[in-house]
């Protein structure tokens, strides 16, 4: 449920230099990185988008497929400025930038070819170390919320639902935009988001469970658990805990291979037979590495054990038991947000939906996931530590950490764990701020940074305690 889009984005556009500074290097060097990087720069900070598409089919055509997660991401971001950049290789120039309209910042890395950009990524960075948002009483961030969603939402520029809440009351629910562009049907705080990745907690609470139970152990690995694995070697190596802390290597399975054999992979046995003859990308538990394919084989595990189609299992023992009855890893036709890519400058269209898994693509509500947090933190799914083990980070994961199943971080200097989701047309935040019992839920059928500027911008904002 993710690309190479879901967490990391690349952007360029044409920009309103003078002509002498947009000429084109005619060749990869140090000199050429920096002054493509130049044009990029001024390129997207630029005032038509069209100009930006215009640029990309002409000086990157190897990322003309992105061009629409492009023009999101610079409608969402409003440009960016400038903090910092350095040479980091023979063609490459590193820098790192900060949202004009949001608190986000990115790290930048460009690579120049010959007379071209051969690619332009971008992934999150932390804030500065001296990069600070005053904190407000709860009234003032909840107003200062609803202005700047208001104030996005009618400009185009957020499309989705937002939930706030301490404990289980809930503060702030509110939606914006419209379900799809052929409707002029608007979003509802009832209406269904496909949560992309978001739905790996669902898998991880379950696969927690069957360890509660006594079915499982962390320490099991994949030989014991899937004894038909192709890559005995591998398979001797992973663990239950490498595959729910993304630790075990076993890396992701979209990409040309996924595209071709797309018709037949239907189970997670499927996706275990064609992929699971792969070597590691790094020797397991030796660090992290966010893995689709490791929460597939964590499905294939929970059928194994249980000898329960894994949607069946999650609805009884996580859905059912939190009330998330909206919930569910298919869509719906009805009252269901489908994925919207491109910007409302150069025109928004639909995508598919996505089918879910138990490495995410599932479809919930607002109310839902406000459930599922309540159901967790009360005790309902997992016993005292089954939570500790899901809800403590263990493996340094960049700025975060990552625990049995979530991610583990600070907005502010306010420790949260949760999860996020992404993929073209979807982004998703699911937050606990266990200091404050604060709790953020953040849907958008547009593309990330939607939901993640969002959750960040409010999370940042709240009472630390």
């Amino acid at each position: 449920m993710t690309s190479r889009r879901s967490f990391l984005t690349h952007v360029l556009a044409l920009s309103c230099l003078p002509g002498s500074a947009l000429a084109a290097p005619d060749r990869a060097s140090p000199v050429a990185a920096v002054r493509w990087f130049e044009r990029w720069l001024a390129a997207f900070n630029g005032p038509r988008l069209s100009q930006y598409a215009a640029f990309v089919r002409s000086h990157m055509p190897a990322l003309v497929q992105f061009l629409d997660d492009d023009l999101g991401m610079r409608e969402v971001s409003g440009g960016f400025v400038l903090l910092r950049q350095e040479q980091t290789g023979p063609d490459e120039i590193t820098a790192w930038v900060r949202d004009r309209r949001w608190d986000r910042y990115s790290k930048v890395v460009l690579t120049a070819g010959d007379g071209r950009i051969d690619d332009l990524v971008f992934s999150g960075a932390p804030a500065p170390a001296d990069f600070r948002v005053m904190r407000l009483d709860e009234e003032a961030a909840l107003e200062a919320l609803n202005r700047k969603l208001s104030t996005e939402a009618d400009a185009g520029r957020f499309c989705g639902a937002v939930l706030v809440a301490r404990g289980q009351e809930v503060l702030f629910q509110q939606a914006y935009g419209l379900t799809s562009v052929a409707s002029a049907i608007r979003t509802s705080t009832g209406t269904r988001f496909c949560i992309g990745s978001m739905g790996k907690m669902f898998t991880a609470v379950a696969v927690l469970q069957l360890i509660q139970d006594g079915h499982l152990k962390l320490t099991d690995t994949l030989a014991t658990l899937l004894p038909e694995y192709p890559n005995t070697r591998l398979a001797r190596q992973v663990t239950v805990e490498h595959l729910l802390s993304h630790s075990g290597g076993t890396g992701d399975f979209f990409g040309e291979e996924y595209e071709k054999r797309k018709p037949e992979l239907r189970r997670p046995s499927d996706y275990v037979r064609v992929f699971g003859r792969r070597e590691a990308l790094f020797p397991p538990g030796s660090r992290w590495g966010y893995s689709n394919f490791g929460f597939m084989l964590l499905g294939a595990i929970i059928e194994q054990v249980s000898e329960r189609n894994w949607e069946s299992l999650i609805k009884e023992r996580v859905f059912d038991v939190s009330g998330m009855h909206a919930t569910s890893s298919a869509a719906e036709a009805s009252n269901t947000a489908r994925p919207l890519v491109g910007a409302r400058e150069t025109g928004l269209r639909d995508l598919p939906f996505y089918d879910g898994s138990p490495a995410g693509g599932g479809y919930s509500t607002l109310g839902d996931l406000h459930r599922f947090g309540n159901a967790l933190t009360d005790g309902r799914l997992l016993d005292a530590a089954g939570f500790t083990r899901l809800t403590e980070g263990t493996i340094q994961a960049g700025a975060a950490k990552w625990s049995r199943g979530l991610r583990v971080a600070q907005r502010n200097g306010a420790p949260w764990y949760g999860h996020g989701g992404g993929a073209p047309g979807v982004n998703a935040d699911f937050a606990i701020y266990p200091k404050s019992n604060y709790r953020t839920v953040v849907l958008a059928n547009r593309g990330h940074p939607s939901a993640s500027n969002v959750a960040d911008y409010i999370g940042a904002r709240l009472p630390y305690a």
